[in-house]
């Protein structure tokens, strides 16, 4: 089984921060902020992972974990979303 971490995530450019989400991660909710960015959120490896669509470019501008669970307020309440230790 492969583990990786938070900091060795971060490593890693944008392009193979996707793929990995792709594989290895989990949705469990997305938010849509004034109306120009779709900002999803992941658990992948035991940490929440934030990815930022920007709806004119038409691309993900960003993907990184994050490091507060203060953050999951900001989200609409889904049964799915657990605090990770």
């Amino acid at each position: 089984m492969m583990v990786l971490t938070r900091e060795e995530f971060c490593l890693f450019n944008i392009s193979s921060r996707i793929k990995f989400m792709e594989m290895h991660g989990q949705f469990l909710t997305k938010r849509v902020c004034e109306n120009q960015y779709l900002i999803s959120l992941y658990e992948i490896y035991g940490f929440y992972v934030e990815l930022i669509y920007d709806f004119k470019q038409m691309k993900t501008i960003r993907i990184e974990p994050i490091f507060s669970t203060q953050i999951l307020d900001l989200y609409p309440v889904k049964q799915s979303i657990h605090l990770l230790n």
